[in-house]
């Protein structure tokens, strides 16, 4: 039965991330750090996403706004020994806490943002500069090594941006390929990752493509303004089911 909800999980959250770009992080350590009670629940995420990002940073390669993933990815390299450093001194109780204020606080702002956009005769961006996206790219980073979710910091800003749906999804999954390999290589050289660990990555990843596939799929019917709202829903559920589940 357990093994049964492990592919149901799987499968959704790599279809929602092929979806939008994000989405696989909050949906599996979620629910992984229910199942296995243990932070290898993390090291099983950062596993197979990095699989998966990899597959799908080469089918949408030629969206990525390169000087945009450049200034993100500065930020990143100041967050992701802040993460290592959460990941030691945390236990899993802190760490859904901390993913679960931090999810909220982003969709409520992020919730705002649509509401006053509509209210308004024409809608506010945020600037896309250094000291924005090496902010972003801090926490993104931190997030990344901590608890495997670099993308929903980065889709929660660039939603707020300037730019379209292919582009976000694009910038958010280049770089949280980056941040996944680079959370991969310090979760193995910082704290080691154990057999089981790596046995149940890889019996997920037939279920992990599955969902990429069928995720790209769906994208070609999503909006911009449905992609924000899902964007918004995720990141409520996520946030509130987390705390539930204290």
């Amino acid at each position: 039965m357990d093994n049964l909800l492990l592919f149901g999980i799987t499968f959704f959250a790599a279809t929602l991330q092929a979806a939008t770009g994000f989405g696989f992080g909050i949906i599996a350590v979620t629910a992984f750090l229910i199942i296995f009670q243990s932070t290898s629940a993390v090291q099983i995420v950062i596993i197979i996403t990095f699989a998966m990002s990899i597959a799908h940073f080469f089918k949408i390669r030629s969206n990525v706004p390169m000087d945009l993933v450049k200034r993100l990815m500065m930020g990143c390299v100041i967050g992701y020994p802040l993460g290592s450093v959460l990941f030691y001194v945390a236990d899993i109780t802190m760490l859904k806490i901390a993913v679960a204020v931090l999810i909220l606080v982003m969709t409520a702002q992020n919730g705002y943002e649509r509401y006053r956009a509509r209210s308004a005769t024409s809608q506010r961006f945020l600037p896309m500069n250094k000291r924005y996206c090496t902010s972003v790219g801090t926490v993104s980073g931190a997030m990344a090594s901590a608890m495997a979710m670099p993308g929903p910091v980065v889709v929660g800003y660039l939603t707020q941006c300037e730019l379209e749906k292919n582009v976000i999804r694009a910038a958010t999954i280049t770089t949280s390929t980056v941040s996944y390999a680079v959370a991969l290589v310090l979760q193995m050289y910082l704290f080691g990752v154990d057999e089981k660990t790596w046995e149940y990555s890889l019996m997920l990843l037939p279920a992990t493509f599955a969902g990429l596939f069928f995720g790209e799929y769906i994208s070609k019917f999503i909006n911009p303004d449905l992609f924000k709202n899902i964007t918004l829903v995720v990141l409520l559920i996520s946030g509130v089911n987390i705390l539930i589940t204290l």
